[in-house]
């Protein structure tokens, strides 16, 4: 019987470039009563033996570029800094999070299909390059083509873990919406 393998794409979702530029608002004589309708959504995440589920994709946040190349690096908790002429502006990135379900004590094999990965603004040719993508492990580490073994040590078989990564942003880079997918394997051992 062969081991099970299991693939996912992730996406690099809602990096959103911004410029410094003046906000405009309502005049406050254009404010009116009104009545409005929001939708709310529901959802059930559900884990089965011997697989492997992505429930987060990875968000870098809104992000402003500066006159020099920068970088802007994302830990396994979701935490940011940033080099260069690159500002971190609202908080709302986090990393991408996905959860298997094996059993205590087993062996899984967690590697990415490249370590560097092309991000591209929406509706044009610009791109970013993200790369040192990491494992939130204990201790976290960098996650290539050679898969890295891990232990399950939750006696109900349960885990998590998250991915994250530097991402490189050039001198003066296009604003827009950029994105970009990478894939996870794992194979229970």
């Amino acid at each position: 019987m062969s081991n099970p393998v299991i693939t996912i794409q992730a996406v690099l979702k809602r990096l959103q470039l911004l410029f410094a530029g003046v906000l405009l608002g309502m005049m406050p004589g254009a404010l009116a009563a009104q009545e409005t309708t929001e939708d709310g959504d529901a959802q059930a995440f559900l884990v089965t033996p011997l697989s492997f589920v992505k429930q987060f994709d990875l968000d870098y946040g809104h992000i402003i570029p500066g006159a020099t190349a920068g970088t802007i690096v994302m830990d396994s908790t979701g935490a940011v800094t940033t080099t260069g002429g690159v500002i971190q502006v609202d908080g709302t990135q986090s990393p991408a999070l996905f959860w298997g379900y094996g059993t205590f004590l087993q062996t899984v094999l967690i590697n990415s299909d490249s370590n560097t990965y092309v991000l591209t603004r929406d509706g044009g040719t610009e791109t970013m390059l993200m790369d040192q993508v990491l494992i939130g492990s204990q201790p976290p580490i960098i996650i290539n083509t050679n898969p890295r073994r891990f232990r399950i040590v939750n006696p109900d078989g349960y885990f998590s873990f998250t991915i994250a990564g530097r991402l490189q942003v050039g001198a003066n880079q296009e604003p827009g919406l950029y994105t970009g997918e990478f894939t996870i394997q794992l194979e229970y051992e």
